[in-house]
């Protein structure tokens, strides 16, 4: 057979078969890696049946073919493309950083002071998981936040975008050229401001640099005191002044329901005369919500929680009280306190029976007039702080649930000018770690500046509130009640001007004035089309300063800590972000409306470890965000440990907790802009009940086959 011939037909013998076909493009790569291991492509790894066999794997995925003719589990323990010692260095890596925080936790344990090692115990008890624990030993809470992390410069960060909105960077902004701005801020420009970051270069204020509840309220009396005298519920005094100070920390600067030095000085000297068993159980069952390491805090149903015990034995103790013949300074004081705790559990009703009946004591007394119903000079004044602290509570609840006030006009007795007079209201003296300076938090102008404000709130409360119906207001009313607030902002205090404010109760004044002025533009009324315009700008003007005051508070202090006006004006602006977000089109202007959303509904969240109101309110937030903005806030909420994903865990969780639904009774009004729909239907008890009949909607339908998330109905 001739060459040619020979070519066609290698092999003579079989002249049928037909000529090979050329090799795949690539094909010379992959027999060049099979070459010495006859023809069989070679594989990184086996799957685990085939090595227990040990056959020949061919390493297809997700089942090789011997696993499928053999019909056994194909389990792979390595990675697509990973060998078997690729995969033991790779688990070694993984078990090395599981390990690495719990030999962490335990140097700080071997390491710390008592006091700090009991707190890190305290927390592992709780139920914390050890990330969560080492984030408040390192970065942390209270005083171990900075003894831990020494700094002399502290901020937080925002939670999605780390940049301020361009829509609040406005020239007209003031806050923009305040000091906490130029603090947090200083490498920014400084829109016209250089003269403060020359009065602040080489500042040593630590108000400014440093969270507030990272300071340490410096008062004999905290240390000296034994509160266990005055509770049956417990005996630590540790534990019991802790709680002392967080209230005097995060409540009594906002309410003042008492003069807050004669209260400790007759409880250290075991003297009733200012201070009861009653009051004081009353102040700690508060002051359970406002300690972040007391475990279960916002669950008030639970017996085993020490708010629920507190308030038991307050109750107790007021079942007595008010069945005496004769009416007590400091049992008034309890109610006012007792019913700041139901508001905060979303029973504001039954916070306004403890109110009712505390007005009614306070006429016993004759505490609203000019003499405060005493010739006792000590007794005068203590009862006219009450007085004050009383009615301004009253209008606060008026104002914010939409109703005429209990108290038509205010106490006769005058205050005193903070600056001729401050001891009348007292003062409360911090001290930031690694200083030596002390601070005031300038008590006096705090309190003096709230009551002249809940003043103006209640007359505003009286003159257009109707019981369930919409504010009786025209424009021209709007405009007038509008000058009265400007004129009562004009005249701030200089340590309360909006370049100075800085500590949460600071920046709480100038939000409340804010959020009212958006309240009463927001009332419906009639407008021309010049008005109309007129209208837009200003509650623009005010929603710009609201929101930039939120941001500030978030950097300076962060959301974590008790402060139920938060919540407020977070669902104030989350609920205007909401509706922007709705009609936005262009993308910057979305990514920075969803930025302000996580930031207000993260805020929510965190309050919500404080007390259950926020939960509720959260929850709201929540279920009317779109599903792509609600998983962008899920990456933010637990970013350290993953969201509950099936019907068991929603609902159930720490992170979800359960709407107490049945708890509800609550006629605060949800600041959410719904023009045409009345305040019944704008109170949290009926937004919440109509959550949980949507919520058993969707659980009803889920059951017949919709795709709805369990337990999050679909706004």
């Amino acid at each position: 057979m001739d060459p040619a011939t020979r070519a066609i037909h290698p092999n003579p013998r079989r002249p049928g078969l037909l000529p090979l076909a050329p090799a795949p493009v690539g094909s010379s790569s992959r027999a060049s890696v099979g070459a010495g291991s006859r023809g069989r492509r070679q594989v990184t790894a086996a799957c685990e049946a085939c090595r227990k066999r040990k056959s020949k794997c061919n390493a297809e995925r997700p089942r090789c073919s011997l696993c499928v003719r053999h019909g056994t589990d194909c389990q792979y323990a390595t990675a697509p493309a990973e060998t078997h010692s690729q995969a033991l260095k790779r688990k070694h890596s993984e078990l090395q950083d599981r390990i690495t925080p719990y030999e962490e936790l335990f140097d700080f344990l071997k390491t710390k002071s008592d006091t700090e090692s009991v707190e890190i115990l305290r927390r592992i008890r709780s139920g914390a998981d050890v990330g969560s624990v080492l984030r408040h030993a390192k970065d942390g809470d209270l005083l171990i936040q900075l003894s831990l992390a020494p700094e002399s410069r502290r901020r937080y960060e925002f939670p999605y975008k780390a940049e301020m909105p361009a829509s609040i960077l406005l020239p007209d902004n003031l806050y923009l050229r305040s000091f906490v701005f130029e603090t947090t801020f200083n490498d920014l420009p400084s829109l016209g401001s250089s003269h403060l970051s020359q009065q602040l270069q080489g500042s040593s204020d630590d108000r400014y640099l440093k969270p507030f509840h990272a300071a340490q309220i410096i008062d004999p009396n905290f240390s000296n005191v034994v509160v266990s005298k005055w509770t049956t519920v417990t005996s630590n005094d540790h534990l019991l002044r802790r709680l002392l100070t967080a209230y005097t920390y995060y409540q009594h600067p906002w309410t003042a329901a008492f003069h807050l030095k004669y209260f400790l000085d007759d409880m250290a000297a075991g003297r009733e005369r200012f201070c009861s068993s009653l009051l004081v159980n009353a102040v700690l069952a508060a002051a359970c919500h406002m300690c972040r390491d007391i475990p279960d805090r916002t669950k008030f149903w639970l017996p085993h929680t020490l708010a629920y015990q507190f308030s038991a034995e307050a109750r107790r103790l007021w079942d007595i009280e008010s069945r005496k013949s004769t009416s007590n300074l400091t049992t008034i004081q309890a109610a006012i306190v007792l019913s700041i705790v139901a508001t905060t559990t979303a029973m504001d009703k039954v916070g306004t029976s403890y109110l009712s009946q505390a007005i009614a004591m306070a006429y016993n007394l004759n505490i609203f007039s000019a003499t405060a119903g005493t010739d006792d000079e000590a007794v005068r004044k203590a009862r006219a702080f009450t007085a004050w602290g009383l009615f301004c509570w009253q209008a606060w609840q008026g104002f914010y649930f939409g109703i005429p006030p209990l108290i038509s006009h205010p106490p006769q007795y005058p205050l005193p000018d903070p600056r001729v007079d401050p001891q009348w209201y007292g003062e409360i003296w911090v001290r930031y770690p690694l200083s030596q300076t002390l601070f005031p938090i300038n008590l006096s102008h705090v309190i003096r500046t709230n009551f002249d404000l809940r003043k103006l709130m209640n007359d505003i409360a009286g003159e257009v509130f109707v019981v369930g119906k919409p504010p009786n207001a025209t424009a021209q009313k709007v405009l007038d009640l509008k000058s009265r607030l400007d004129a009562w902002f004009a005249d701030l205090p200089e340590t309360l001007a909006p370049t100075r404010v800085v500590l949460p109760d600071h920046l709480k004044i100038h939000l409340e004035y804010y959020g009212i002025l958006i309240s009463i533009m927001r009332f419906p009324v009639k407008l021309t089309p010049n008005l109309e315009v007129t209208w837009h700008n200003i509650i623009r003007y005010a929603e710009v300063r609201l929101e930039t005051l939120l941001r500030l508070y978030y950097l300076r202090h962060s959301f974590e800590c008790y402060d139920p006006l938060l919540m407020q004006y977070l669902m104030l602006l989350g609920d205007t972000t909401l509706e922007k977000l709705h009609n936005a089109t262009e993308p910057e202007d979305l990514e920075a409306l969803r930025s302000t959303l996580v930031l207000c509904a993260k805020g929510l969240y965190d309050q919500g470890h404080n007390y259950h109101i926020a939960v509720l309110v959260f929850r709201l937030m929540r279920d009317r965000m779109k599903e792509n903005d609600f998983d962008l806030l899920r990456t933010h909420l637990f970013a350290s440990s993953p969201p509950p994903t099936t019907a068991s865990e929603i609902g159930t969780s720490e992170d979800d907790p359960p709407l107490m639904v049945k708890y509800v009774r609550a006629q605060w009004q949800v600041p959410i802009h719904t023009p045409d729909t009345g305040p019944t239907k704008r109170s949290l008890e009926y937004l919440v009940r109509e959550y949980g009949m949507l919520s058993l909607d969707s659980e009803i339908a889920g059951q017949g086959g919709s795709s709805a998330e369990p337990g999050r109905p679909r706004p």
